[in-house]
């Protein structure tokens, strides 16, 4: 019966889904969307349907206007068990979960992986710091690795090294985002994700990251951190031959854009503080051009 109701989704319920999923992408994800654009059709939906699986909670968790850590906890398990709900029963009423389940079901997608990521959402709301890269990266596994993983069976894959690749390359996006978002995850979410004895090697305090000091110390802790960065994209780079061919192109317009806000943060002498680090369209567009012809740096 699971079976035929997956089968037999409303073809209006999945495409009103699906548009739905895309909605949030471009609105939340201005070059991840812009990536996805140069997906087939079909795998560029499957994309949407992730992206809105992951941002919805991430949302939740990052709502200013919450009631509080009980009322964002009530509101992840509400969304965690709807999910569940929805893929025992292979189907959903609600357009953005018919999509994510249709998603999951197509490209057998583990429910373990889905289930590591909002883990880490929850990991949002019992911790605010972490002790070393150790620790962050257990955060990482769920909260980008996983994301990796799936997207690497829905655009298909050539051999199962792609999956050790795939997981690097989410931990690299990660690591881009932290670093970018240093200002906002303190002050607006009050988390910091740098890992604590690696500030302390550099003799920063939390408070120094709260009051935004730039000084030698910051500089010199942001080189450390972009260096090993930019170190774990080049070891996830091989894994992009290993996709299927017809979204290779994606994935290496996502992989220089990404790594392109490093370079951004660099020029702006490491002021993460007064201005989000990002790609104008113009650039986008060269560093899209420079992927086609395997140009990554």
């Amino acid at each position: 019966m699971k079976e035929m109701r997956q089968s037999n989704y409303p073809t209006d319920l999945l495409a009103r889904g699906f548009l739905e999923c895309k909605s949030i992408t471009r609105r939340y994800g201005t070059s991840y969307f812009f990536a996805t654009q140069f997906f087939p059709e079909e795998t560029r939906k499957a994309i949407y349907a992730i992206y809105a699986f992951a941002r919805i909670p991430d949302e939740i968790v990052d709502d200013p206007n919450s009631g509080g850590k009980a009322d964002v906890i009530a509101k992840l398990d509400k969304w965690r068990l709807d999910w569940v709900v929805a893929m025992d029963e292979g189907w959903s009423d609600d357009p953005v979960l018919a999509a994510i389940v249709h998603t999951f079901k197509k490209y057998q997608i583990p429910r373990s992986e889905g289930e590591a990521f909002l883990r880490s959402m929850f990991m949002d709301e019992e911790r605010s710091s972490y002790e070393n890269y150790d620790e962050l990266t257990e955060y990482m596994y769920g909260s980008a690795g996983v994301i990796g993983l799936m997207v690497t069976r829905i655009i298909g894959f050539s051999s199962n090294s792609a999956f050790q690749y795939a997981l690097k390359l989410g931990y690299a996006f990660q690591l881009t985002n932290f670093l970018r978002d240093i200002r906002e995850d303190a002050e607006d979410l009050g988390r910091i994700y740098m890992p604590r004895d690696e500030m302390q090697r550099f003799s920063l305090r939390e408070r120094d990251i709260l009051e935004k000091k730039i000084d030698q110390r910051f500089v010199d802790f942001m080189k450390f951190q972009i260096s090993r960065n930019k170190q774990i994209y080049r070891e996830a780079l091989p894994g992009i031959d290993l996709l299927n061919w017809k979204g290779r192109f994606a994935v290496r317009i996502s992989y220089v854009l990404y790594k392109a806000i490093l370079t951004e943060i660099e020029k702006s002498n490491y002021d993460v503080y007064s201005h989000r680090a990002r790609t104008n369209f113009t650039q986008k567009l060269m560093l899209s051009l420079k992927a086609l012809v395997g140009i990554y740096e």
